[in-house]
């Protein structure tokens, strides 16, 4: 029997009532609560609020929210899937702070008829991704909504906070991955097509965050940084109003084998989605011109003097939609 599961096996959330859910969202986030990192953690989980003791680090704090069908799709994604990429949206900012997460607050509103089964496996997908990376949920809220909707926030402790603020003219511009994928993956779903490219539908359902590659860009030298989490070009041009500087993208040297098959399938020129691509929780970051290179980021362009982005020599406002950028209350 899975941890949490008990007796409410079948049943829908509104037939066990909130007290029986929380009892068992509470054996899921429980089970990492002995973890050696959280000796700062004096109570967690079934109080009013967590207690946390007093650190000489400086704190990060994140929150996402995630809407059913704005965010995900119970009949693309999977519980555990939605869970855990709700996770990884908030462990990636606090990475891309120059942070190491430790906890995780959990707020999730339902309908109440989804099955406890489902929501568990949500649960399981958010204490899954909080195990890897040390951390763990420490508390939340559960209520009733019209829509299904997740929100967590994300604690971390840094010496050194990372800002977007200090890119340099002259820097060079890092990515410690090839982007793309994910809107992918994306367009493959809206397709119908999701079984001819399946590792690449993965990595926007299920996508996952690599803090070594935060910690070796802050170690090589970083004066700028980002989570890539809303696309290249929108998250680029962050930088570039945060610093107040220009920034050059130079991408033709980068291999796009990967995606060339599937943007082909689609009728799609793949830098289409290096550009968009959001959710790939990759770092963005700028690195002083002497640096060197962490294995596996690849430089992707320069800080130049002036102001927005500049694409292989053309010109592209920060505030200037592109297609398939994704932004909230555009109409």
């Amino acid at each position: 029997m899975k941890k949490g599961e008990g007796i409410t096996l079948g049943l829908q959330v509104a037939q066990i009532g909130e007290r029986a859910l929380i009892a068992a969202l509470g054996e899921i986030f429980g089970e990492v609560q002995n973890l050696k990192k959280q000796k700062k953690l004096l109570f967690g989980i079934g109080d009013d609020g967590a207690v946390l003791a007093p650190s000489e680090l400086a704190t990060v704090a994140t929150m996402d929210l995630a809407v059913e069908d704005v965010h995900f799709r119970t009949d693309w994604s999977s519980a555990y899937q939605i869970g855990a990429k709700v996770a990884v949206a908030n462990i990636a900012d606090i990475y891309a702070m120059g942070g190491e997460p430790h906890s995780l607050l959990v707020g999730i509103s339902l309908t109440g008829e989804e099955e406890v089964e489902w929501v568990l496996d949500l649960a399981r997908g958010i204490a899954e991704q909080a195990k890897k990376v040390g951390a763990q949920v420490i508390g939340g809220d559960t209520v009733r909504g019209e829509k299904i909707t997740i929100a967590i926030t994300a604690l971390g402790d840094t010496n050194e906070p990372m800002y977007r603020s200090g890119a340099k003219v002259g820097d060079q511009l890092v990515i410690s991955g090839i982007p793309g994928a994910s809107a992918a993956g994306l367009a493959l779903l809206k397709a119908g097509k999701k079984e001819l490219f399946p590792e690449i539908v993965k990595a926007h359902l299920q996508p996952s965050v690599d803090g070594k590659k935060a910690h070796a860009l802050i170690s090589a030298g970083v004066t700028a940084m980002c989570d890539l989490s809303d696309g290249l070009l929108v998250d680029v041009s962050r930088i570039s109003e945060a610093s107040g500087v220009g920034i050059k993208l130079d991408l033709d040297h980068l291999d796009l084998s990967s995606l060339v098959e599937a943007g082909t399938t689609l009728a799609v020129d793949p830098i289409s989605w290096v550009l968009t691509s959001g959710e790939e929780h990759l770092f963005i970051a700028t690195l002083p011109a002497s640096a060197t290179l962490p294995v596996g980021a690849l430089k992707i362009g320069e800080v130049i003097s002036g102001s927005g982005v500049e694409i292989n020599g053309e010109f592209s406002d920060s505030q200037k939609n592109i297609e398939n950028i994704w932004q909230h209350f555009e109409k």
